[in-house]
Order: structure tokens, then sequence, then C-alpha cells
């Protein structure tokens, strides 16, 4: 059994390009084709189909893809392994993170973090979707709210709690008025945010709860788009506190219905859970407990 061949047909699987695979794996195109051209001449079934335009699995490719996808798996464990052995955090560590939540993290823990690990490299994944950690090889995914993770092997670490408030700048407010109270949501506009679906935000003040789903005419999937679109005066907007602290000192933004109290969310840490968890990710796990001190 060559185990080459078994890496060189994950990849083209994985990248559905020959090309692709052939730049990730720095080999010629030829040898890429060739090895599978064996592999499947060894077996004895047709693994891809291919085209000029595109490759594709076919069912036995497949099933096949499953355990050489395990195999690869477990030789980079192998690798993060025998890298663990040393106490000092090195190597390439993957970081799925929402585009408005990048921005912080790259001007607050980033920095620090590259500055304390100086042979660590990170690429930071700016995506505004659910990764599959396992075949996209993430290292890290931070999300807001637990849910359902999709898969028992991974591990969900809550790492920050943040508040939530209404805001809106002092432009928006002179035109329109202050906002003063939980009935008066309906009568003004505000930033919707968007991420596939509409949401409603229970608001609650003494012991009544109001639910309340926030409408208007423009719609952002990007908290910071939302908040910059609330510094604007198109609007006001719902954000995390921890997203519009700076505006909020700068008085950029002003919150409202401050005598009412609103939902919290969570944000967590998610990760594959594996017998060895790389040095590289630990450290990485050590600064997110305690990201409430590099946030603004």
């Amino acid at each position: 059994m060559d185990l080459n061949q078994l890496l060189i047909f994950a990849k083209v699987a994985e990248n559905q390009s020959f090309t692709k695979a052939a730049a990730e794996l720095h080999m010629e195109k030829s040898t890429v084709s060739n090895k599978i051209s064996q592999l499947e001449s060894r077996l004895g079934v047709r693994l891809l189909n291919r085209t000029t335009r595109s490759v594709t699995l076919t069912e036995a490719g497949a099933g096949y893809y499953q355990y050489c996808q395990q195999i690869v798996e477990s030789a980079a464990e192998a690798d993060q392994f025998a890298s663990n052995l040393g106490d000092e955090a090195v190597g390439l560590l993957r970081v799925s993170v929402s585009m408005d939540f990048g921005q912080l993290f790259i001007r607050n823990l980033i920095k620090p973090f590259l500055k304390a690990n100086p042979k660590v490299e990170l690429e930071l994944i700016l995506e505004n979707r659910l990764v599959d950690l396992v075949r996209e090889r993430i290292d890290l995914a931070l999300r807001i709210g637990r849910g359902s993770l999709g898969d028992s092997s991974l591990i969900a670490k809550k790492i920050l709690n943040a508040e939530i408030g209404v805001y809106a700048s002092p432009e928006y407010i002179n035109q329109h008025g202050e906002l003063k109270s939980i009935k008066e949501l309906s009568q003004f506009e505000f930033i919707e945010f968007t991420m596939g679906e509409t949401f409603s935000i229970p608001i609650k003040k003494a012991d009544v709860t109001y639910q309340f789903e926030p409408k208007g005419r423009l719609k952002v999937n990007d908290m910071i788009a939302a908040k910059e679109a609330a510094r604007s005066s198109l609007g006001m907007v719902i954000l995390p506190t921890v997203i519009a602290n700076e505006e909020i000192r700068n008085k950029q933004l002003i919150p409202a219905l401050t005598d009412c109290q609103f939902p919290t969310f969570s944000l967590y840490a998610v990760y594959p859970s594996r017998q060895w968890i790389p040095a590289k990710l630990k450290v990485f796990l050590q600064y997110l407990d305690h990201i409430d001190e590099y946030l603004p």
C-alpha cells in the first residue's frame, strides 16, 4: 500500500480539483493524476469522475474518501503530538471567526498573541458561516451561542458573556426624538441584523417581558456594518455592548432604554476533541480565557 496515494486522493477529493491538490501538495499536476490512476488500478474501481471542467467522487470514491480522511487526520495528529513534546508553541493555527468579531480580535487580541508566540503562524478565516472544523482542517472556531455543534467530537468552551443594548447616534436622536419606553420601539427605524432568518429579542422591565423583532429598511449581516450604519444615523441598532463600547465612550452612540434588562449572549471557542491538543492551540485557548482584558 502506497500511503502517498491515499494522501493525494484525499487532497483531490477535498478540493475537487487536480490543479488545487497539486498546488497544496507542491507536486506536478501530472504526478497527481498518475498517482490517482495507479490507486484506481490497484483497487480495481473508479474513484473519481473526471471532465474537462470538474472532478467529482463516484459512489465508491465517496466511501473510500471517508477512510482516507481518517488516515490523513491521524497522521496530522501524530505530527501534532511530536510537536507537543516541546513546551514551545509552533506551526500554523487556523481560526474561524465571524467578520465582526474578527475585526475586534485583530486589533486587540491577535497582536499580543503573535508577539508572545513568534513561532506560531495564524490564519484567520473571516466568514459569517458555520464551518466544518474537521473537514476544513480548522483548529478552532469562535461561535455565538452554543446551539447544536452538529458533531459530538467537538468541544465548546464558553469564553465570554456579553450584554446587549439599544443604541442610536446623537444626530438620529435629534431628528427623531429619544426612545423612552419599550412601547415606543415600533415607532423607530432599526438597522436590521440578518443571518438568514429573523429573530426576536426579549426585553424586560419589572415583571413584563416584551418580545421585539427589529425591523428596518436597511438589512446587514455584519454587526460592524450595523454599528457604522447607526453611527451614520440610518436608524437605531441592537448590538452586543462589546461591539459598541468604543463608540459609547466617544458619545458617537447613545444607549437607550437603560432602565430595561436585555439578554446576554455567549461566545464559545469550539474545537475538535483530540487525544493530543497542539501546544499552539493550548496557548491560544489560554489567551481566550482572558479575552475580556483585550477587548475594548
